[in-house]
This record gives structure tokens, sequence and C-alpha cells, in this order.
């Protein structure tokens, strides 16, 4: 019983655990579940995410950003700064910003493309949380081909 209990849980274990990250600079790239992860933490622990599942059409391309433990504020602007040029976008009303609107696309796909191109990122919530995120690696872990906006898919 002891034996089959281990094996069902080892096996679960091996079905949802990621494939082994790859790390370049500060940032990193793993596929989990379907999604690529693209993620950088900041020296306070607030971590800037871009989920992409190229397929799914609702919630597949995402920008997720942890300040102090928690998500932006909802139905929010957003303030990143990237090398001085200001890029702003919505978090929804989960703190996400999704990418399923053409405004949002567009949004999207100019903040991917300032990431590889970029040395310094900053965000700040309108609640004034505030991160500021290395760009080392960023070039190397997110491809020229930017993941697919939901608009488009």
């Amino acid at each position: 019983m002891i034996k089959t209990l281990s094996l069902t849980i080892l096996s679960t274990l091996i079905w949802v655990a990621p494939a082994a990250a790859i790390k370049h600079g500060k940032w990193n790239n793993e596929k989990i579940q379907g999604f690529e992860k693209y993620w950088t933490d900041a020296a306070d622990g607030s971590r800037f995410t871009i989920w992409c599942h190229k397929k799914r059409k609702y919630s597949g391309t995402v920008v997720d950003i942890d300040i102090d433990g928690k998500n932006a504020p909802p139905s929010k602007e957003i303030s990143i700064v990237i090398d001085r040029k200001l890029l702003n976008m919505t978090a929804d009303e989960g703190g996400y910003v999704q990418t399923d609107c053409a405004t949002c696309a567009d949004g999207y796909k100019v903040l991917w493309n300032r990431l590889r191109s970029g040395s310094s990122l900053a965000v700040k919530f309108k609640d004034n949380r505030y991160a500021a995120f290395s760009l080392k690696g960023a070039r190397e872990i997110l491809s020229k081909d930017t993941c697919p906006a939901d608009f488009y898919k």
C-alpha cells in the first residue's frame, strides 16, 4: 500500500514538474503545462513574468507583475518604464495585463520588443508600489519573434 501510494505521488510530481529552467543573466525561461514562462526577479523579491501559450486564445499570453507579494491593483493603469520610455498598460480585475484586445496586443508587442532591446526596467502601480528589474539576459531569453498576443490567435 505504501509503495503504491509513493509511486502515485512520484508519478504526479513528475507529471506536474516543470522542465529545467533556462537562465541567461537575470532572465529565466521554462515550460509549464503548455505555457512558456519568461521571468526575472528583482533584488526585493518582486517578479516580472510573461506567460505565453501560443495556441490558447483566452489568457494564453499574460503579463504578470508581482510587487510586495501582490499583483497590480485591479482595473488600474500600470506604468512601465524601459530606458526612460513610458509604456502604460491596464491591469484586469485580477491584476494581470491581458492581450486580448487590439490596443492591449499592440502595447504588449511594444513591451516585448523594448524588453529585448532595453537595459533598465521599472514598474509602478497606481497604489505607488514600485520595483526595478534588470534586463540583463532578456534579449537572449525573449525570442525575436514575439509570443503571439491573444487578440491574434
